[in-house]
């Protein structure tokens, strides 16, 4: 299975909120400083793995 974000197929992966990310891309993730310019593209990809990881949560188990 590829990277979620970099479409690569490396090792080690980590899954994040349902996603597979590769080793590197997750370095980059971690340790991107709020200044630089990728910081809101990786910032949006979380934000939007997040809803979508709730998303089906609720769906699988709603709570009423």
């Amino acid at each position: 299975m590829n990277c979620a974000l970099c479409g690569m197929d490396r090792e080690p992966r980590v899954k994040l909120l349902g996603l597979s990310i590769c080793g590197l891309c997750m370095r980059e993730i971690s340790s991107i400083p709020v200044a630089a310019r990728e910081y809101d593209h990786y910032k949006d990809i979380v934000r939007i793995a997040l809803q979508k990881y709730i998303h089906e949560r609720v769906e699988i188990n709603p709570v009423k």
